[in-house]
């Protein structure tokens, strides 16, 4: 089993009733080759969002699957690749329900050189 177990003290805010938030940010390093990053939520979630910065790494497109599960429809906002900091966000507003998330699928500068080359 792959996985990451956190745990937070929230102290006493919580018993005097107020707000607390918590985000995380994960780094990742993902085999060029591999063109998909998944995420995948295990457990209903409040307020989700991903982004994923993509500049010099040859990325010429990115496309965005999400398949995040509630009442509302989640918001995705682009940088394009010529970008000088091309990224790509996801949120969803308010609760989504597990077994959902979001996968990022690119295509490389250099394949699609490859492509364009054989259709000459």
């Amino acid at each position: 089993m792959d996985g990451q177990l956190f745990s937070v003290s929230l102290g006493d805010e919580v018993l005097r009733g107020e707000q607390v938030s918590l985000a995380y940010t994960y780094r990742v390093l993902v085999r060029q080759h591999g063109h998909v990053l998944h995420l995948d939520l295990a457990q209903p979630t409040k307020d989700f969002t991903a982004e994923l910065w993509y500049g010099d790494c040859g990325i010429r497109h990115m496309n965005v699957l999400d398949h995040l599960s509630g009442p509302r429809q989640s918001r995705v906002a682009e940088l394009a690749a010529t970008d000088s900091s091309p990224s790509v966000q996801v949120a969803y507003p308010g609760w989504t329900f597990p077994k959902g998330g979001v996968a990022f699928v690119w295509v490389l500068e250099r394949e699609m050189r490859a492509v364009t080359g054989r259709q000459k």
